[in-house]
């Protein structure tokens, strides 16, 4: 199960997340829902599954809802641990390909997303008594210095500079207004921070948190312009998600028979841009598609 967080995670979904939904519907549902998914991703031709993950994710959204019009400290845990499930479920639904479906950047979940951390702040004294923690809280991981990167890491490391630093160029990115200036800047520091992060050999669960929650962790004009389909923008998320390449393979982040996170968003946000801007994907594709190989040996 998601181990984002390490050990403290790992702890959370082994021990107390059974145990409180055991006691309250508010969790048990969203739990059977993730359980059903984990299955149906692993068997797509299994209906019963699919019957289930639906069945079991309805219930949970009505039991959401109806915590949420009664807040208090009794609900408090069982309503972030809902969200929290909630939004490992959405992370792989909102890439599930339905028939004729025209590709949509996942908003819905990023706002999931946005939303488990609003209720964590707002109750956060009391979660963290109860040994909860915030991926806002959490230490920067260490970045080695390019001297003490192995060569092959190094040479890597440069050209994915080197792409950053084109496609912003490409963009006019120093012309343009100071909002936007900002706003695109912020987001090429986060994408090529999280390479240095991964050539200095962070953990795959470390990484994992930040590749998922970018839209998140950047200010929401980025986020804006991502539901604006803005090439630019999609580019460089496109930069972040292809890392899930250079990291095992963990079903509940990568996806699964019908809900491949990569195999989707990738192709999908390239077919959204203007075919003349279709070229800045070119480079996450080729990572896709293993032409490029992330390696930090």
């Amino acid at each position: 199960m998601p181990d984002c967080n390490g050990s403290p995670a790992r702890d959370m979904w082994q021990r107390t997340i059974p145990q409180v939904a055991f006691e309250s519907e508010v969790v048990l549902n969203p739990m059977l829902a993730l359980s059903a998914l984990h299955l149906h991703a692993h068997s797509p031709n299994n209906s019963t599954m699919a019957v289930a993950l639906r069945r079991y994710l309805d219930q949970s959204l009505v039991h959401h809802r109806q915590a949420l019009r009664s807040p208090g400290k009794e609900l408090s845990e069982q309503l972030w641990l809902s969200a929290v499930i909630l939004s490992n479920i959405y992370w792989l639904l909102a890439r599930q390909l339905q028939p004729d479906e025209v590709y949509e950047v996942p908003l819905g979940m990023w706002k999931l997303m946005q939303g488990v951390s609003m209720l964590f702040i707002q109750e956060k004294s009391y979660l963290g008594r109860l040994g909860y923690g915030w991926f806002g809280d959490e230490p920067k991981p260490r970045v080695l210095t390019v001297d003490e990167l192995p060569s092959a890491a190094r040479a890597q490391l440069q050209s994915v500079e080197e792409d950053l630093a084109y496609l912003l160029d490409a963009f006019d990115v120093p012309t343009l207004p100071e909002d936007d200036r900002s706003t695109y800047m912020e987001a090429k520091d986060y994408v090529l921070y999280h390479y240095r992060v991964f050539y200095s050999g962070a953990a795959a669960r470390t990484l994992r948190r930040y590749i998922g929650t970018m839209a998140v962790r950047c200010r929401p004009a980025y986020r804006s312009k991502l539901e604006r389909h803005d090439a630019l923008a999609m580019a460089l998320m496109a930069r972040v998600l292809v890392l899930l390449n250079g990291l095992e393979h963990a079903w509940w982040m990568n996806g699964e028979g019908d809900y491949k996170v990569l195999e989707r968003d990738i192709p999908g946000m390239r077919e959204l841009m203007p075919e003349y801007l279709r070229w800045t994907m070119d480079w996450p594709c080729k990572v896709l598609n293993r032409v490029i190989l992330l390696n930090r040996s």
